[in-house]
């Protein structure tokens, strides 16, 4: 698996989330009726309960879910690494004003291709909705590896399309048309939800995207889907030597 075919270069996608960070919290939840909030919570609950868990949050954004973990696992220690400083910035903010965990979360501007974390050094490496947004799969999982402890974690949230069942046609008509419309004029960049839809028909699957995790050296704890398939968590576990 290579790469895709939608314009994912890192300046292009730090643009874009540059211009929507004002409105990026609000339509998160606006645009999935608040849902988001529980598919995050679900997939970090799937991680081991250790306290000091040294986590990596790859294209954390505005640190939601982070923030998820916390929620569940308090003693963690979490970087958080994007592309996007107006992201990052918020993110920081979240958690000066609502998280006492704030010493525990360090947000860091960074690329998922080129981490800048030392080898070997993690327990986890977690990403929601961030890995259609990396211009080659294959070489993301391959720092994931780079990075993580033998025997640490990679847990992945990603959206996808329902392959078949009586909401199929209105979730895609939803997702297609309705939401663009909606993220468009709420956020003042009708391009970056256009993408948002494009770049989730242009992207993997979740059976592919565990044939990736295998390909990489990963070996497959658990693979979900959740609301009839739009979206998906995988948690995998890096393969000891």
């Amino acid at each position: 698996m290579g790469k895709l075919t939608l314009d994912k270069s890192a300046p292009r996608i730090r643009s874009m989330f540059d211009r929507i960070a004002p409105a990026y919290d609000f339509l998160n939840h606006f645009l999935s009726a608040g849902i988001d909030i529980w598919w995050r919570r679900m997939a970090v609950r799937g991680l081991p309960k250790k306290n000091g868990i040294f986590v990596l949050d790859v294209a954390t954004g505005t640190g939601d879910f982070a923030f998820s973990l916390f929620k569940y696992q308090p003693g963690a220690i979490i970087i958080g690494v994007d592309l996007a400083p107006a992201m990052l910035k918020k993110a920081t903010l979240k958690y000066k004003n609502k998280s006492k965990g704030m010493q525990r979360y360090h947000a860091v501007q960074g690329d998922a291709l080129k981490l800048p974390i030392k080898p070997h050094s993690l327990d986890v490496v977690m990403i929601a909705y961030g890995i259609r947004n990396v211009p080659d799969v294959d070489e993301a999982l391959q720092e994931f590896q780079r990075v993580l402890k033998p025997g640490g974690h990679v847990l992945i949230l990603e959206f996808s399309l329902p392959a078949k069942g009586p909401g199929r046609q209105l979730y895609l008509l939803y997702f297609n048309h309705i939401l663009p419309i909606l993220g468009g004029l709420i956020s003042g960049d009708k391009n970056a939800y256009k993408y948002l839809t494009e770049s989730v028909h242009d992207f993997i699957g979740p059976e592919d995207m565990g044939h990736a995790l295998v390909e990489a050296g990963f070996s497959i704890i658990k693979s979900h889907l959740l609301i009839g398939g739009i979206t998906y968590y995988i948690l995998a576990q890096k393969r000891e030597v």
